[in-house]
């Protein structure tokens, strides 16, 4: 089943896509919540020397991961019930 969904046409199409409004929506209600809005400091230390790899490694590997999970039980639930039919 499992190589059955990640092969479905769509299916990478749609993690890349899930993941980025991920990553897009978590970094703006990071910067409301934590920073006030404030975009300067929000970059100052998110960007700094030490904090940048840190912050695209958890920002790409988050999004993936919520992509690839919300995208699998969509297409498996898709697979299934066209499988019932």
């Amino acid at each position: 089943m499992f190589q059955n969904v990640i092969t479905t046409k769509g299916f990478w199409q749609s993690v890349v896509v899930l993941a980025a409004g991920f990553i897009f929506i978590y970094n703006i209600v990071d910067v409301w919540m934590g920073y006030d809005f404030n975009w300067s400091l929000y970059a100052e230390n998110r960007f700094a020397k030490d904090n940048l790899l840190r912050f695209f490694v958890a920002n790409i590997m988050s999004g993936f991961v919520y992509g690839f999970v919300v995208t699998f039980l969509k297409f498996r639930g898709r697979i299934k019930k066209n499988d019932a039919e």
